[in-house]
């Protein structure tokens, strides 16, 4: 299924640390500094800037003006997050090293430095220190739903269902952790019980175009034709730019005798991506079947160029000559 390929960087899009969204995406939230309101020596004002530049500056006036402890780690962990924000990874995992020595229990440091690691794709690191914060804050919905990020990252899926379950035990409205765990069942044709955390994810946020597009999927290997082509339509009208969710919603149409509109949701798919391999095959099928067979010939001969596996591909979903 689509939902068990996507890659690395789809998945660290719904991954998050305690504090922040993860720092892979580049959006860093600054921490606290303990003293900060009021208005101490040393640049606390300042550590923490949006302006990495301005941060590493104030951070680095903290840590030699003597700061000590939680302070000191903060400081630190801003730094590091500074760091991250001008890609030096490296530096920025010196930062929270130095974080945690200089307090061993800064539950940030650790998350920081987990969602770098993932970043790294030093998934056993990341898994140790969300572990860390886990030991530290047990009761943490994030923390667990960050490690099973990094389990399933790692292609350690049992690992990851039970952690995605453990945080959802500790936050039932955790939409990310559901649709997080539901991709995973889906993706191990587990699909009754992906629908059902699909359906609970929507529940909770029926803004979501990819809780649609694969519970449709499910639907469809379910059988239910009819729900499926629902589920993609939902989906296209919150993601009009979807390729796949056009691909399949054009192959549901071709199953059932609609050559119009799976003509026009695969046209559609190739005006959105002109290099889609299942695109040109699907609406080369539909042309041979309407008759147009130099047109159609045309089209899958394309598709087999670009990938020659998209003749399965589409056999799968009940596309072929």
């Amino acid at each position: 299924m689509r939902a068990s390929r996507r890659g690395i960087r789809a998945t660290l899009m719904i991954v998050r640390t305690q504090v922040y969204r993860l720092v892979a995406l580049g959006t860093l939230v600054s921490l606290s500094l303990p003293g900060r309101g009021e208005g101490r020596q040393g640049g606390l004002e300042r550590c923490g800037d949006p302006d990495p530049e301005v941060s590493i500056s104030a951070c680095s006036g903290v840590i030699q003006a003597g700061a000590q402890g939680t302070e000191l780690a903060a400081a630190h962990t801003n730094r590091g997050i500074a760091y991250v924000a001008l890609f030096n990874y490296d530096r920025a995992l010196q930062e929270f090293d130095r974080a945690i020595a200089a307090d061993s229990k800064y539950t940030k440091a650790f998350a920081n430095r987990g969602a770098v690691q993932g970043a790294k794709q030093s998934f056993a690191a990341a898994i140790a220190d969300f572990t860390q914060v886990i030991a530290l804050e047990p009761q943490s919905a994030t923390a667990y739903a960050d490690r099973a990020s990094m389990y399933r990252l790692n292609g350690q899926l049992d690992e990851a269902i039970r952690d995605y379950g453990e945080a959802i035990a500790r936050d039932k409205r955790f939409a990310e952790a559901l649709l997080n765990r539901a991709i995973i069942l889906a993706g191990t044709s587990r699909c009754a019980e992906a629908i059902a955390d699909f359906t609970r994810a929507i529940e909770i946020n029926p803004r979501e175009p990819i809780a649609f597009v694969d519970r449709g999927v499910c639907y469809e290997s379910a059988g239910r034709a009819d729900l499926a082509l629902q589920d993609y339509t939902a989906h296209l009208r919150l993601d009009a730019r979807s390729a796949y969710g056009f691909e399949r919603r054009a192959a549901l149409h071709f199953k059932a005798g609609d050559l119009a509109a799976a003509f026009a949701d695969f046209s559609q798919a190739l005006i959105i991506n002109p290099s889609s391999a299942s695109a040109f095959y699907g609406r080369g099928v539909v042309k041979r079947t309407r008759g147009d067979v130099a047109g159609g010939d045309a089209d899958i001969a394309t598709a087999i160029a670009m990938r020659p596996g998209v003749v399965e591909t589409m056999a799968a979903r009940g596309v072929k000559p």
